[in-house]
């Protein structure tokens, strides 16, 4: 970074009592600045930590690595894979009107997946330290809802704010001047087309480059920062266990929801990574191994049981059946020729010998499926058909209802549940799964997808990721309770 210019001096003298050293000081160091705007000083300084009166350990090791960066005595290119709550949208707010007060003609792009996120977190952030300023410094600034300028050049004195897309892969490209800072919220998210526009200012010795975000994905640019290419920047992983900010019932929350040993715990909590196990170079990982597959006799009957049905035509695919309960799951049926009515017939066959009610059978409704359907129906049995592809119930949680039900078989299996001895269930092993955008929910790889890679069709799988799709129905005698406890079951 070049230090102040005569230009500079300039704008400098425009604010009124203070002194070209004093400038110069904050200039070299973000943290003396955030303590002349607001008055917070790093946590380590002080006894006790007090919200709105100290700055994180955490953000603190941050904007020393940023002080050290633009001294030369570290990486211009930072990255943080962090837990919920620790700060990281102050912390980008604070840097980026650090950085466009500090240094003339400054060009900041700002980016993040979502307009959510970027818009409606970010810029707002900006917007409340800015207001907080005193303010014949907070008056040289001007804030809209996609720029903050500097008044005195608003051409070419500004920081940018544009929504991360595919469709628009210059989000953080067309930057350019001496002082530039790249910041990349929920950086994980963020397809690699826009990294690979902007690759030129992001391995410029001269750009800082922060990225921020949950560590939600095993590949892409934020992965590699910490594995591949971990030699170029300087690296945190910052736990929420650990902070001063977040508040325990958070923990708390995700631990009694997902799970201590959970991936959501990892990424939300931790700060780490989703398991390394078997990941491939899609980010896709086994959704099931070997010793999750646990095969047993066919012993026993079924109690309350849930029939699915994922139906074929007269192609390469199979019609399948299942019939699965609490503690295991068959595989009762299965042809490769079939039309709607023949697997009307059969489903009712299936219904009455195993004694499932019509609202706990569950009928993949796409294509051939939606025929069946009406065929039930002429019968007089309602299923529940359903377009795997649709919006899930929990869509914090995952892409779609495929993602949803195969998430649910994944847990009743780790959970105890088996499988009656069929060859087919070898099916499981080819599903996989992987984080995407929006808080890394989870993506089970499109069947299609999966045949393009040279796996059978996984018709036995589906039909038993089926089951899971049943709606919390109260039974004859449930109390109010039990329905409960069954919508969380199966609607997390």
């Amino acid at each position: 970074m070049k230090t102040l210019t005569e230009d500079g001096k300039v704008f400098w003298r425009t604010v009124p009592g203070q002194s070209l050293r004093l400038f110069l000081e904050w200039q070299e160091d973000p943290l003396a600045f955030i303590k002349a705007m607001w008055g917070l000083e790093p946590e380590r300084d002080n006894l006790k930590f007090v919200k709105g009166k100290h700055i994180s350990w955490q953000q603190e090791d941050v904007l020393r690595a940023v002080k050290d960066g633009i001294a030369g005595e570290g990486q211009r290119r930072i990255a943080i894979a962090k837990g919920h709550g620790l700060g990281g949208s102050t912390l980008q707010a604070w840097l980026i009107l650090w950085f466009l007060f500090v240094y003339k003609d400054a060009q900041i792009a700002a980016t993040a997946p979502s307009s959510e996120q970027l818009y409606d977190v970010l810029w707002k952030e900006c917007a409340k330290w800015l207001k907080e300023m005193p303010p014949h410094f907070s008056a040289l600034y001007e804030w809209t809802m996609t720029h903050i300028r500097m008044k005195e050049r608003p051409e070419t004195w500004f920081a940018r704010a544009r929504t991360a897309r595919r469709e628009t892969p210059e989000a953080i490209a067309g930057i350019h001047g001496d002082h530039v800072l790249i910041v990349v919220d929920e950086a994980s998210g963020v397809p690699d087309e826009i990294y690979q526009t902007a690759e030129g200012a992001l391995t410029s010795k001269d750009v800082l480059v922060l990225l921020v975000s949950n560590p939600t994905r095993l590949l892409g640019y934020f992965w590699d920062a910490f594995h591949a290419d971990r030699a170029s920047w300087t690296g945190f992983q910052f736990s929420s266990l650990e902070s001063p900010l977040v508040d325990k019932e958070f923990v708390d929350r995700i631990k009694a929801r997902y799970g201590e040993d959970s991936d959501e715990f990892r990424i939300r909590v931790l700060g780490q990574f989703p398991r390394e196990d078997e990941v491939d170079d899609k980010g896709y990982v086994p959704l099931y191994f070997e010793q999750d597959i646990q095969l047993v006799p066919d012993e026993g009957s079924f109690i309350s049981p849930y029939l699915g049905v994922d139906p074929a035509g007269s192609g390469t695919n199979e019609s399948v059946w299942i019939i699965r309960d609490h503690s295991r799951a068959k595989i009762v049926h299965k042809e490769s020729l079939s039309t709607p009515r023949s697997i009307a017939v059969k489903t009712r066959s299936l219904m009455d010998s195993y004694g499932v009610p019509e609202h706990r059978i569950v009928m993949d409704n796409f294509g051939v499926g939606a025929n069946v359907s009406q065929e039930l129906g002429l019968m007089g049995i309602r299923v529940n058909a359903v377009n795997a592809g649709d919006d899930p119930y929990d869509e914090e949680r995952y892409v779609n209802q495929r993602a949803e039900g195969y998430w649910k078989a994944r847990e009743w299996t780790k959970s105890g549940g088996q499988f009656v001895r069929h060859d087919d269930w070898i099916q499981l092993r080819t599903i996989k799964y992987r984080r995407v955008e929006r808080g890394g929910r989870i993506q089970i790889m499109p069947k299609q997808e999966m045949i393009r890679e040279g796996y059978q069709s996984p018709d036995a799988a589906d039909a038993f990721m089926l089951t899971f799709l049943a709606p919390a129905v109260r039974e004859p005698g449930m109390r109010e309770e039990d329905l409960t406890s069954l919508t969380s079951v199966y609607h997390g």
